[in-house]
C-alpha cells in the first residue's frame, strides 16, 4: 500500500511520521493542489489525521468533487482509532486493517457494516428475468455483496439507484451511452483480466473472451420487443435462425428478448411459435386495424409506398410503451422483417 497522509496538528503529524515509517507513502501538504494532481498509484489510499467530523467535511467538498478514485481513510489525531470515508477497489478494508495494526488503533469500520444495508441483487435478477454468464459465480457475487463487498458496475441501460449515497458502496457504476458497445466490449475484455468483481448489465452482445471471464459477470435483462412482421408463408426453421442472425448482426443478445409482438392474424402461425420457443419468451398480438393506426416514430427509409404496411415497428412500439427503437425494419427478401425496440422505463437495481 502506498499512503497519502494528510495532517495539520503537531500530534496527528507524530502520528502520520510513524505510520510513514512502517509504510511506503508521502504527505498531502495541500489537499487542493493533490486533487488537481492525482498521482496514479494502483495500490494508493488517502488517510486524513484529523477529527471524525474535519475529515468527512474534507471528503465531501474536497475530494468527492475531484472523483479520486483511491479509498480515503481517517484517523484520530492520536493514533487511538481509525476508520473508512469511502470505499474504492476490493482491498480498502485490508488497507485499514494494516494501518491499524501499524499504530494499535481501534477499527472503527468493517465489511459487515455495509451489510446492514446491502442490497440484494438476486431480487432484480428475479424481477427482470436476467439471464447470468455464469450462474456459480452470480452466487459468489451475491454472497459477496450481501456481506458488504464493493463490485463494479457497467451498463448501457437506463438503472436507478434508490438511495445512490447508500447504494454506491455495493455497486461502482460505470455508464455508457446505448451508442456506445465499442467501450462497452473494450470494459468487458479489461474486466475479464482482473482480480476483482465486476458486473456487466446489457442487452448488447459482448466481445468473446479466449482464456477466462475470471471474475466478470454478464446479466442479460428481457427488456427487448421484438415486432415481427411475416409477408408469406415462412418455414419456421428460416424464421427462427433469421430473426436470431438479425439480433446478433445488430449487437442484441437474443437472450434480452422479453415479448415478440405481431398481429392478431399472425399470432398462430409455426413461424411465429418457433421464434418464440428459441428465444424463450412471450407472444402477445394486436388487432391489424389498431397496428395501421400507430404513429410510429422515424421516417421510413424504405419506399413510401410500403409505410403503411409497417406492421412490424408498429407492434413493437405498442408493445415497448413506445421505447427506443433498437433497429427497425430489419430481415431479408423471404417473408420475414422485425424491429427491435427497449421497453421503456430504468432497471430498478435497489430498493
Amino acid at each position: 500500500m502506498y499512503l497519502f497522509c494528510y495532517a495539520r496538528s503537531e500530534k496527528a503529524k507524530e502520528t502520520g511520521s510513524k505510520l510513514l515509517m512502517s509504510a511506503e507513502g508521502e504527505w498531502i501538504t495541500d489537499s487542493e493542489s493533490f486533487v488537481s494532481q492525482v498521482p496514479q498509484r494502483a495500490d494508493g489510499a488517502v488517510v486524513l489525521i484529523l477529527p471524525t467530523e474535519a475529515a468527512v467535511k474534507l471528503l465531501i467538498e474536497r475530494f468527492y468533487p475531484a472523483d479520486i478514485k483511491y479509498p480515503v481513510l481517517y484517523m484520530a489525531p492520536d493514533g487511538s482509532y481509525a476508520g473508512i470515508l469511502r470505499y474504492s477497489g476490493y482491498n480498502t478494508h485490508e488497507i485499514l486493517v494494516k494501518i491499524c495494526k501499524i499504530l494499535g488503533s481501534k477499527k472503527l469500520s468493517s465489511p459487515e457494516d455495509r451489510a446492514d444495508f446491502a442490497p440484494d441483487l438476486q431480487k432484480t435478477i428475479s424481477n427482470y428475468s436476467m439471464t447470468p454468464s455464469d450462474k456459480d459465480l452470480l452466487k459468489k457475487i451475491s454472497a459477496y455483496i450481501m456481506e458488504g463487498g464493493t463490485v463494479n458496475l457497467y451498463t448501457d441501460l437506463q438503472i436507478h439507484m434508490a438511495e445512490p449515497v447508500l447504494d454506491t458502496l455495493s455497486f461502482a457504476p460505470f455508464q455508457f451511452r446505448f451508442n456506445q458497445k465499442r467501450e462497452l466490449g473494450q470494459a468487458y475484455v479489461s474486466s475479464c483480466a482482473e482480480d476483482e468483481y465486476s458486473i456487466f448489465i446489457t442487452c448488447s452482445t459482448l466481445p468473446e473472451v479466449a482464456v477466462n471471464k475470471g471474475k466478470c459477470l454478464k446479466l442479460v435483462p428481457r427488456t427487448v420487443v421484438v415486432g415481427l412482421e411475416l409477408t408469406t408463408r415462412t418455414d419456421p426453421d428460416y424464421a427462427r435462425e433469421t430473426v436470431r442472425k438479425v439480433l446478433v448482426n445488430h449487437e442484441i443478445d437474443p437472450l434480452s428478448v422479453a415479448t415478440i409482438a405481431v398481429s392478431s392474424i399472425t399470432r398462430e402461425s409455426d413461424a411465429v411459435r418457433s421464434i418464440a420457443e428459441d428465444l424463450g419468451c412471450f407472444v402477445t398480438s394486436f388487432d391489424s386495424r389498431l397496428l395501421k393506426a400507430v404513429k410510429v416514430p422515424l421516417n421510413p427509409t424504405y419506399a413510401p409506398s410500403k409505410a403503411g404496411a409497417d406492421i412490424c415497428t408498429a407492434a413493437a412500439c405498442i408493445a415497448s410503451d413506445n421505447g427506443r427503437v433498437l433497429v427497425r425494419r430489419a430481415g431479408g427478401n423471404n417473408g420475414i422483417m422485425l424491429t427491435a425496440s427497449m421497453k421503456r422505463g430504468s432497471i430498478i437495481l435497489t430498493e
